[in-house]
């Protein structure tokens, strides 16, 4: 289960501490079984270590996996001529064999590996620039729904983006100058930018629909390019992995054209005083689409023509620094020894929940008892929604895969088919165990069944077993999850909001520093901007899973639903704000921007501490909005004599109206965020909870 995507060292050591933990907990479970009063005490100490390993983290927690997997399948007492220590030196060879194995396919298949993960990170991005353009158009519950989309997109992308980053970077570091490797950390900086400017809203979408309420057609033309960039992007990656051709970019280039010409024909046109405030935002609007469009043929000429030629500036010292390394010290485990620990809470109630099964496998003389821990390890998860979530999967998978497996054998009889099939079964069990586990859940039944098959005449029994011993522990691992110390996410959330927005502050710092320099864009921007979305994804999943408890109220839900949105709202507003800074030519910061800025700082300080702040000088803040306003206006009356005036003018006022529009929005969202968390509802169970 550790053989996951990442780092080569990682994964060895990941897969060689599996292997080791595989063969102990064989020997020991196996001497233990001899004794029923020995046994409980050694499966209670075995089923609450291993599961605290999952403190170090997800592959941790996945060597833990293989730790308890090999405690639950000793006690099958498999026969064995050298009984039970050569029994479990078998699973060491077993467990090196597959370490060799993954080391050849690892070193023959390499490139392949990037490659699958960058092509499922062009797929994602394209729908999630798909989807936020959809924004722009979408309204009431239909904008929600798509909200949420973005959420679990956003999750899903960081998860990939921290995957990739481990595997360029470190063998960055092994290969040095390779160019195959320096092309790959390139695309992906390439598709973390594109990210960004779709994260960024160029303008706030209340707002928008309000200017573009009677010129619908300016959104609806925009989205056709947003949809031809997208498609680009999955052709791209579909060619990192199939070699196929990349799409003309002839199409892309005319819609840009398109739009450009209906901006310049709208900018020359005779217009009244509300179309002229909404000609900033649709030049913003197109400058931001324009800026994904020349990283969409970036990346495109990257994959046809780079020979090494690109100036990447980014050194290998500074490119360790956005790995992401597991705490592995003792104290790590040490503090977590405490109820307040999500992951202690879940080695408790695993530990509970295991003897249970235990226990009634026995009272009940089950034909395969550790059927019902086997199916209680594999479901409980340290969280209510994922448990409740992998309780339904397999429970519905095993009925239809029991109810297959019932045809199958009333309509044949034979042996060498159902071996067959078992091979067959186990194939399609792991092909799809990542994808739909319901699907993958009836495929193990059936390969277990069929394998069961080949040593025992009764088939029918050995389902009937299969699926009331599953029932059994599916039920068990569900009620356990849901009443012995639960976790629910409702008390968690508040600390990934705490993180989010402080990432996001860290973030908005490094944008302001940036636009007071407008030097080269430095490496503490860059990570700010990961550890912003990274704790932003985070947060959003902790509500994914929040909305699946039964314990949230409908008031509750809603106000970190708010939240939430509200601070998705806040990074896409700074991210922004950077992006525009980043490639445009900008004036020196004036003391408003300066005043702006602690206005905003403050607001967040005070939402992190939870702690009524003094109230700002409205004063500053109102001097900041006249001098934009004013500056703004007067900008807009000028009249150039020559067309390099022009130009400098127009830079300008797009410049004035970006400032101005991001600051009163990141103020709002600011003050927004405060509002609501320092409110309390009255009577409300679970804020006194």
């Amino acid at each position: 289960p550790s053989n996951v995507p990442g780092s080569l060292r990682r994964r060895v050591i990941g897969m060689a501490f599996s292997v080791v933990l595989a063969v102990s907990a064989t020997i020991i479970t196996g001497f233990a079984l001899v004794d029923p009063l020995l046994f409980v005490p050694v499966l209670i100490l075995q089923i609450f270590h291993l599961s605290m390993l999952s403190v170090f983290g997800f592959r941790a927690s996945l060597i833990s996996f293989s730790g308890l997997l090999a405690v639950v399948l000793s006690m099958a007492q498999v026969a064995s001529q050298g009984g039970i220590v050569l029994h479990a030196l078998w699973i060491g060879v077993g467990g090196v064999w597959f370490l060799l194995f993954n080391l050849l396919v690892h070193y023959l298949f390499q490139r392949r590996e990037a490659d699958a993960l960058l092509a499922e990170t062009f797929q994602l991005t394209a729908k999630y620039l798909e989807i936020k353009s959809q924004l722009l158009t979408q309204e009431g519950q239909n904008s929600e729904d798509k909200e949420r989309e973005l959420f679990e997109l956003q999750t899903s992308l960081n998860e990939k983006h921290e995957i990739i980053r481990e595997l360029v970077i470190n063998r960055r570091k092994n290969s040095g100058r390779s160019g195959i490797v320096r092309k790959r950390l390139l695309i992906f900086m390439e598709l973390v930018d594109i990210l960004e400017v779709g994260m960024a809203n160029p303008v706030n979408y209340p707002k928008m629909k309000e200017l573009f309420s009677v010129h619908g057609q300016n959104i609806l033309l925009i989205q056709e390019w947003n949809k031809i960039m997208a498609a680009h992007l999955r052709a791209i990656g579909d060619s990192l992995l199939h070699k196929g051709f990349l799409l003309d970019k002839t199409e892309l280039q005319q819609k840009r054209e398109e739009v450009l010409m209906y901006l310049k024909k709208y900018e020359l046109s005779k217009v009244n005083d509300v179309e002229k405030d909404m000609l900033p935002v649709l030049v913003n609007l197109f400058n931001f689409k324009d800026k994904q469009h020349q990283k969409v043929l970036s990346l495109a000429r990257l994959m046809k023509e780079w020979e090494g030629g690109e100036d990447l500036k980014l050194r290998l010292k500074d490119a360790t620094k956005f790995l992401t390394t597991p705490d592995y010290n003792f104290k790590t485990l040490q503090d977590n020894f405490d109820l307040k620990s999500p992951i202690f809470r879940h080695s408790l109630r695993l530990t509970v929940v295991m003897v249970l099964g235990y226990a009634a496998g026995e009272f009940f003389s089950m034909q395969n008892a550790y059927w019902i821990l086997l199916t209680i390890v594999v479901i409980m998860r340290p969280g209510y929604a994922l448990t409740r979530e992998r309780f339904k999967q397999r429970l519905y998978g095993t009925l239809i895969g029991g109810a297959v497996a019932v045809v199958l054998v009333l309509l044949v009889r034979s042996r060498i088919f159902y071996g067959t099939l078992s091979v067959i079964f186990l194939i399609l069990a792991h092909s799809m165990i990542q994808r739909n586990y319901k699907t993958a859940a009836a495929f193990i039944t059936l390969n277990v069944v069929f394998v069961y098959s080949l040593l025992r005449s009764d088939v029918l029994e050995v389902i009937e077993h299969r699926v009331l011993d599953t029932v059994i522990g599916a039920g068990l691992a569900f009620l356990g999850t849901k009443f012995l110390w639960p976790t629910w996410e409702y008390t968690t959330i508040q600390s990934f909001l705490n993180k989010s927005v402080m990432a996001n502050a860290e973030f908005l710092k490094e944008v302001e520093s940036f636009y007071y320099s407008k030097a080269t864009l430095p490496v503490s921007y860059r990570l700010a901007r990961k550890n912003a979305f990274l704790a932003s994804g985070d947060l959003n999943a902790a509500f994914q899973r929040m909305t699946q408890e039964p314990k949230t109220d409908k008031v509750m839900l809603e106000k970190y639903f708010r939240l939430v949105s509200l601070n998705q709202e806040f990074l896409s507003a700074t991210a922004s704000l950077g992006t525009f800074i980043r490639s445009h030519p900008t004036t020196k910061p004036s003391k408003h921007f300066q005043n702006y800025m602690q206005t905003i700082q403050a607001n967040l300080k005070a939402l992190r501490n939870a702690e009524t702040p003094v109230e700002s000088d409205r004063r500053d803040i109102k001097e900041a909005v006249l001098f934009y306003e004013s500056l703004y206006r007067e900008l807009l009356g000028l009249e150039p004599s020559e067309e390099s005036e022009k130009v400098d003018i127009k830079e300008r006022l797009q410049e004035v109206q970006i400032i101005m529009d991001r600051l009163k929005w990141l103020l709002e969202i600011a003050e927004g965020l405060k509002k609501i968390m320092l409110s309390k509802e009255k009577s409300h169970p679970l804020e006194v909870a």
